[in-house]
């Protein structure tokens, strides 16, 4: 096949022509290649990555839950991309140091944000923060975390019902721990608190692990925890699971109900997934979007996450957007009944 470039006689076409022919060679070949197979250079460009390890960004310190998440997903990327998925911590500032690093890096596909939903919903609400939502393409999330209500055995409810009835009947007698102020822990509490008209007190801890501790120590009444924090002690006899915070009950818990069928309408957790710097090439973010979905249908990986307490998701890309702006009033709310919003 033959191609001709015909000159037009325009300044501008004059100026382009001068450019072509100073292009080297070689990238005159590549953009005819291109040309005649009908692929830009940036579905090329896609097609060919990852041609070396990609990072991906942690907001939280090494152990927990969203890093071993975060581990799994990488080990399975590498297993499909073929190139290595470097996971790299960078913890402080409520995720901001992470969040920031990413939006600051090349938009090419080798740098990655793995987060939850408190760097694009409450950290902003909440905090002064050198980024914006539009800083970011969301990607694809692989897990959602239920959130556990769990109250200390000396509490006399055994019901989410008793529960709220009895805190209501004895206003600022108790008092709720989270894992620190801001914290999901904190806002879904602060949240069932307000919506059931209850009058409690917040203790932060600096953490779940001693939010727990109180709580089976009974200095704190209830607590609101990560799945992977309160699972284990479902048949503890000092603590009492009473409710999730997701709209359907959990697999592991099918004995204790949803927030929502007692207080309609209220639902909240985490997702955890994957974001890029603005600007990073669609094609790119497309063949990740497959990839995550795909891994997250896995059944090992179903059961890796399960057994952290996390629900394995796969959706889209238009839906993990939808998912991120949905939730935006739900925080919103819940900030605002924390008394945590900024001015």
């Amino acid at each position: 096949m033959r191609i001709t470039l015909k000159p037009v006689l325009t300044s501008s076409a004059a100026t382009r022509d001068r450019r072509w022919c100073q292009l080297p060679w070689l990238s005159q070949i590549a953009i005819l290649a291109f040309a005649v197979l009908g692929v830009t250079p940036e579905q090329a460009a896609a097609q060919a990555w990852p041609q070396r390890p990609v990072m991906l960004i942690l907001p939280y310190p090494p152990g927990g839950t969203i890093d071993t998440q975060a581990r799994i997903m990488g080990e399975r990327l590498a297993a499909r991309l073929g190139q290595t998925f470097v996971v790299l911590n960078k913890p402080g500032a409520t995720g901001a140091i992470a969040t920031e690093f990413v939006i600051r890096s090349e938009p090419d596909g080798y740098t990655l944000l793995f987060a939850s939903s408190a760097q694009t919903t409450s950290v902003p609400m909440t905090e002064k923060v050198n980024y914006k939502l539009e800083d970011l393409v969301p990607i694809s999330a692989s897990g959602n975390g239920p959130m556990i209500l769990a109250v200390n055995s000396a509490m006399p409810v055994k019901s989410l019902e008793e529960f709220i009835d009895h805190v209501k009947a004895n206003p600022g007698k108790y008092a709720y721990a989270s894992a620190g102020i801001g914290s999901v822990a904190h806002l879904v509490a602060a949240l069932l608190v307000e919506r059931a008209g209850l009058q409690a007190l917040h203790v932060p801890y600096r953490g779940g692990g001693p939010a727990v501790s109180d709580l089976m120590g009974g200095q704190v009444s209830f607590y609101f925890g990560n799945a992977p924090e309160l699972l284990p002690h479902k048949s503890n006899d000092r603590v009492r699971i009473i409710a999730v915070s997701t709209s359907k009950r959990m697999p592991q818990l099918p004995d204790v109900p949803a927030v929502a069928e007692v207080i309609p309408g209220f639902e909240m957790s985490a997702w955890q997934g994957f974001l890029a710097p603005v600007r990073t090439p669609q094609p790119i973010v497309s063949r990740l979007e497959q990839e995550i979905s795909g891994i997250a249908k896995e059944p090992a990986v179903v059961e890796k996450l399960a057994k952290l307490g996390v629900e394995a998701t796969s959706m889209s890309q238009a839906q993990f957007v939808e998912v991120i702006r949905k939730e935006q009033g739900i925080y919103a709310e819940a900030v605002k009944a924390a008394g945590l919003a900024r001015n």
